[in-house]
């Protein structure tokens, strides 16, 4: 078969869902051709991509032990995003990082290796330690590589401590941005951004952005006349644009000339002679040089070689999937998304959130022999750092069509920096990516998921596996005919059915005796389980007792009246809650339900109603929240600790 035919999975076998039963279903599944290793799916690359995919199939429900294999060498999986926040002296690197082999669940089968070489019309992969493994279904997800060496003396720059030479794009090389920048008292400091795709184009003005505040700080920088001030910003960029999304480009422009930034535009960085930049210049320009005294330098990036020198690669070396559904144009069971993947969107972390789901409910589709029916919109996202304190949160879609989380809910431009975006940058994503996002939990702007994942609609209709399933519906089983019933883990199985309520005991009791009663109603007496007095025990029901109109009354025997109610407040005009949602809309942080509610002369309560704190707003909270709490002593961990288990007996 060539190249270009599709390569078709070679079983088909429907997802398995698994169930409460106590007899759990023991058919075998076939994995495909013989080799080293066989699985129902690989993936490759246990990054940000490789975790989230992971671990979304595996709360599927639908796969057995080791039915599941990931590839990645890697001895630590670091969270890349917060190197921008390491650059700025904001986070210490260390407590970014973790052991890959602590997220990797214990179902999945991990080959400590790496991929040596693709075969997709044999359904197979072959490791660098010669092991060759078999697959239904391959993701491919290793990321990009970083190219140093494409840039003429940066890997010596880096590597020389004493060199004002520094970049965020590597675990090794991040911590030395902000030394550089602390280190800086004059002189001209040169960020660059070059020509091609890269991980999270907003990264590089990050680091320029913070270190011109940090320098303004310092009394070193002056905005409105940068030629005044002790140190002089250039930003470099071989784009012609500040970013590729029409939008935030003009406002981010804007910031540029209203702070003082000399543009740069279409300079790319190729080599660094000694206190001396480099760029090329396009259609054959000469060459440009600049001197500097700081220079922030963003690497050139591609795919992987394993990846462009395979068939599954495009005429750029990435992974060539559709853009909608994920799926390789011409193997069928191939998938890709992430870095490694040509899909025509901004590679981020956030853009994975919107990614891993489609993927997952596609797979799914494809091992039960069906076409896939989610499709990926382009969703991606990139919180701009412009100042400590405040983010320009840029979200998109394909086509740098804005798709703005907060300003689709409650009207907000998400082109303002504000402040509240900044505490999602800096502390909420950071805490949410390793108790959420690498667990496969975390949906991005959707929120929470810790339901199972959306695999298949009939995911409970026939199992290859022995695993058991968890669902709320009651169905027909083979095993226990019409009556049986399962219980669910899905938020949605949850809604769409009926509570499960057990009989009433009196109803079921045989010793219980019913009378019915004048109005109609049932009155249900059971005997005591052993036989008290007989002038404590009703068996029939007794007459109840008429209540005595007031006219007979006495009403001097009566207790005083009560006092009258005070007069109503003025209720709440429209006009005064339209105010009310404006002012949240405003800044949620400042104006909290309390402030409000002294304002309006209403409950906190009723404000939370009319005009409720963000999700992401009130989730930032809970995240620096929790950041406090590692800053409580002994005492008062174990105080707060017993107070939560007297809660549970409540």
């Amino acid at each position: 078969m060539g190249a270009a035919a599709r390569s078709l999975p070679r079983s088909t076998p429907a997802l398995a869902a698994r169930t409460l039963a106590t007899v759990a279903n023991t058919v075998p599944t076939s994995h495909g051709s013989s080799g080293s290793g066989s699985h129902k799916v690989v993936i490759i690359g246990g990054g940000s991509a490789g975790m989230a995919v992971s671990q979304q199939l595996i709360r599927s429900g639908a796969f057995a032990q080791d039915d599941i294999a990931i590839v990645d060498s890697s001895e630590w999986h670091h969270y890349q995003p917060g190197w921008t926040l390491v650059g700025a002296g904001l986070k210490d690197k260390r407590d970014l990082r973790r052991p890959l082999n602590s997220l990797i669940d214990p179902k999945l089968k991990h080959y400590a290796a790496k991929v040596q070489s693709f075969a997709p019309e044999q359904n197979s992969i072959t490791l660098s330690n010669g092991d060759r493994v078999a697959y239904d279904q391959l993701v491919v997800v290793p990321g990009l590589s970083i190219n140093y060496d494409a840039i003429k003396g940066l890997p010596d720059a880096l590597a020389n401590p004493d060199s004002l030479v520094s970049t965020i794009y590597g675990y090794d090389t991040c911590d030395k941005v902000f030394d550089t920048i602390a280190k800086l008292k004059s002189g001209k400091a040169i960020f660059t951004q070059p020509a091609g795709v890269i991980k999270c184009a907003g990264a590089p003005q990050k680091a320029m952005w913070l270190a011109l505040d940090h320098w303004k700080k310092q009394g070193l920088y002056n905005p409105a006349s940068s030629a005044d001030g002790a140190i002089q910003i250039d930003f470099a960029t071989g784009l012609p644009v500040m970013f590729g999304v029409p939008k935030y480009s003009e406002r981010l422009n804007a910031l540029r000339q209203e702070r003082g930034v000399e543009g740069l535009f279409e300079h790319d960085l190729v080599a660094i002679e000694g206190n001396t930049a480099v760029f090329a210049r396009p259609n054959g320009q000469e060459q440009v040089k600049r001197q500097f005294d700081l220079l922030h330098v963003t690497p050139k990036m591609g795919p992987l070689a394993v990846i462009k020198e395979s068939p599954l690669a495009d005429g750029a070396g990435f992974v060539d999937v559709d853009q909608a559904t994920t799926r390789h144009k011409r193997f069928d069971n191939v998938w890709s998304i992430g870095d490694a993947s040509s899909l025509p969107t901004s590679k981020t972390a956030a853009a994975i959130t919107a990614e891993a789901p489609v993927l997952v409910r596609n797979l799914g589709q494809a091992l039960e022999g069906k076409e896939p029916d989610a499709a990926y919109d382009g969703y991606t996202s990139c919180p701009l750092l412009t100042e400590y304190g405040k983010v320009m949160l840029a979200e998109f879609q394909y086509g740098g069509k804005p798709k703005e989380t907060f300003g689709n809910l409650f009207g907000i431009d998400q082109g303002t920096p504000r402040t509240a975006f900044y505490h999602l940058k800096k502390d909420f994503f950071p805490w949410v990516y390793y108790n959420a996002y690498v667990k496969g939990t975390w949906a991005g702007p959707k929120g929470f998921s810790f339901g199972a994942a959306p695999i298949s609609p009939n995911a409970v209709a026939q199992s290859g596996s022995s695993s058991r399933s968890f669902s709320t519906r009651a169905g027909p089983s083979s095993t226990f005919g019409s009556s049986r019933r399962q219980f669910s883990t899905s938020s949605v199985g949850l809604r769409n059915t009926p509570a499960r309520r057990p009989r009433d005991p009196l109803d079921a009791s045989s010793d219980a005796v019913k009378h019915t009663l004048s109005t109609g109603e049932t009155f249900i007496v059971r005997p005591p389980p052993t036989a008290p007095p007989s002038a404590s025990t009703i068996y029939q029901p007794q007459p109840l007792l008429n209540a005595q109109s007031l006219g007979s009354v006495d009403e001097s025997s009566l207790p005083p009246a009560i006092n009258p109610r005070s007069s109503p407040t003025a209720p709440i005009t429209q006009a005064q809650i339209a105010e009310i949602q404006r002012l949240r809309k405003q800044d949620p942080i400042k104006n909290t339900k309390s402030k409000l509610a002294k304002m309006f002369n209403c409950s906190p309560t009723f404000i939370s109603i009319v005009a409720p704190l963000p999700k992401a707003v009130r989730q930032a909270k809970q995240a620096q929240q929790e950041q406090q709490k590692l800053s409580w002593g002994l005492n008062k961990r174990v105080a707060r600790a017993e107070r939560e288990e007297r809660r549970l007996l409540w």
